[in-house]
């Protein structure tokens, strides 16, 4: 970057935050004279102050973005701003501001904000391409076309992450907030299974074997999201504990795991469990190897516990993940795997459009299957099912761009982030088997983990916390 360039961009940031107050000021003043001082217009002051103050601190340094990010996506319902005509969230904010602000960044000096391009990239390029394929024969084509504008800001929402995680440090300030807004997360659901009835967040009831049982979600609106959060926020812990140098740290880690997992406990989701067991298996194979006995043996310790300790309704549910014949929604999943293998053997070449999977399924839908599901709960199957042969195509790219931003790990090894990347990715796809994440933002999250982590020029077991 130019001497001149440096001056400009320094004399910028100096001066956003005393232009903001100005601006912030001026108009506290003017609507005082035109409306006077009543609650509203103050919190809307108060709110607009804040709201400029997080642009300019977020201009001066992008990561910043990032955690507000973070802290945006567990809100989800709680987040919406408003629902009619579309629906607005706070995250939605927090991401279209720090898109602009990378814009600004971007102009004011292109050879930082530049775009941190990967191998993974020509297999999202390839996705995206495969939408836009998919919808002259889309059987939803409205539902089509706001399907590939999401995939395209979740492509942006990836290379924010990828630009602007640099170096240990910030991958390390990434990861704590993952598992501190899954603390928090997970405290709130723990509130929402002990007092019914809170009114706080979203639970959902449903019939069982037992009668009806009650679902904390925090502030999702599918216990199972909330419990995908959790999982991938529980390997994250766990990767931080097992690198950290110091006794304290690695019990912090730890206690923020078991947090989590009394969190992942109440949601009742077998498929959060899967991922967390799915997700160790790297965590365990990258680690040290005197660390690796003592997680190991840890490992085992916190299954007896959960054996013994865990309420009936939760050994219930994990008795049933392979129960296709008593439990309707494992035999659902089965019977759809079957029905997704159908649909792919005519509509192989263009699909049925994305997101138009839920409208072509009916006709395909098998005797046992529950006839309130309808959207797709294998993502593998359901973007070739629903994108054709170039989804099939974008798939493998994507996991040959991951295998190949990971290799050099041969020759330095594993570094701490790189491990927790892979755990968390991992996790994220055994549960993708069972749930449709393809617009799950943590998918796309430890997807930017695993390229940042792979960029670092030096081998990290241990990280400082």
């Amino acid at each position: 970057m130019s001497d001149t360039a440096t001056v400009a961009q320094g004399s910028t940031r100096a001066a956003a935050p005393w232009l903001a107050a100005a601006v912030a000021l001026g108009a506290l003043a003017g609507a005082g004279a035109a409306f006077g001082t009543g609650g509203l217009l103050v919190a809307g002051v108060i709110a607009a102050l804040a709201a400029m103050y997080a642009v300019t601190a977020v201009y001066a340094r992008p990561e910043r973005g990032l955690w507000l990010l973070l802290l945006a996506i567990p809100l989800d319902t709680a987040g919406r701003l408003i629902t009619s005509p579309v629906t607005v969230t706070v995250y939605q904010v927090a991401l279209l501001m720090m898109l602009a602000i990378w814009g600004l960044r971007w102009l004011a000096d292109p050879d930082d904000a530049t775009p941190r391009w990967s191998a993974v990239d020509i297999g999202i390029a390839t996705l995206l391409a495969a939408a836009v394929w998919s919808l002259p024969g889309s059987l939803a084509p409205s539902a089509t076309i706001i399907s590939i504008v999401r995939l395209a800001f979740l492509w942006l929402f990836f290379l924010l992450f990828v630009t602007w995680m640099r170096g240990e440090p910030s991958l390390r300030r990434v990861v704590t907030v993952v598992v501190a807004t899954s603390c928090a997360a997970s405290m709130l659901a723990l509130l929402q299974a002990a007092i019914p009835g809170l009114g706080i967040g979203y639970t959902h009831t449903q019939m069982s074997a037992e009668g009806l049982i009650a679902r904390p979600a925090a502030f999702f609106d599918d216990p199972n999201y909330l419990a995908t959060m959790l999982s991938v926020g529980i390997l994250a812990a766990v990767g931080m504990a097992i690198a950290s140098r110091r006794a304290a740290h690695v019990m912090a880690w730890l206690a923020a795991s078991a947090l989590m997992g009394a969190g992942l406990l109440v949601t009742l989701s077998r498929t959060g469990w899967l991922g967390v067991v799915a997700g160790l298996v790297p965590l365990v194979l990258t680690a040290r190897p005197d660390r690796r006995r003592w997680l190991l043996a840890a490992g085992t310790a916190v299954v007896l516990a959960v054996m013994l300790v865990a309420p009936g309704a939760v050994l219930t549910r994990v008795g049933s993940i392979f129960d296709v014949t008593g439990d309707a929604s494992v035999r659902t999943r089965v019977l759809m795997f079957e029905s997704s293998t159908e649909i792919i053997a005519d509509n192989w070449v263009f699909g049925t459009g994305l997101s138009g999977y839920e409208v072509a399924y009916p006709a395909y839908r098998l005797i046992g299957a529950r006839y309130d599901i309808l959207k797709p709960h294998q993502l593998p199957l359901a973007m070739w099912a629903e994108m054709g042969i170039l989804g099939l195509i974008a798939e493998l790219l994507i996991v040959g761009g991951v295998v190949w931003v990971l290799r050099r790990r041969r020759h330095r090894g594993w570094s701490a982030y790189e491990a927790i990347g892979v755990a968390g990715l991992v996790a994220m796809l055994v549960q993708s088997m069972f749930q449709y994440y393809l617009y799950f933002e943590y998918l796309w999250l430890f997807l930017a983990i695993v390229v940042a982590s792979s960029r670092l020029s030096a081998r990290s077991e241990e990280v400082p916390a």
